[in-house]
């Protein structure tokens, strides 16, 4: 699995407000679907991270569209615009 995260944000409700907006009717998680319908991502806001106070949203792709992080980072650039922060991924 490989995940995506946007990082530095300030407020877990402002992060789930941004992705509802745009993924709307979801919450908790999010999905991204491909148009057949199938899951491409799932899009979570976390407080913390390995125990770790840390704010961000994580994106973790399923392993069908491994390599369909153009729309899985469109979605995060969209949630950062609105919100701020920074894109970054596990590797």
């Amino acid at each position: 699995m490989k995940s995506y995260f946007l990082e530095g944000i300030s407020s877990l409700d402002a992060a789930k407000a941004a992705l509802s907006a745009r993924l709307p009717g979801q919450q908790e998680p999010w999905v991204l679907r491909s148009p057949a319908g199938d899951p491409v991502a799932y899009f979570n806001v976390q407080s913390h991270l390995d125990g770790q106070p840390v704010l961000n949203v994580q994106a973790d792709v399923s392993g069908r569209h491994h390599n369909d992080d153009t729309a899985v980072v469109a979605v995060l650039d969209d949630v950062r615009a609105a919100i701020g922060g920074q894109v970054s991924n596990d590797a």
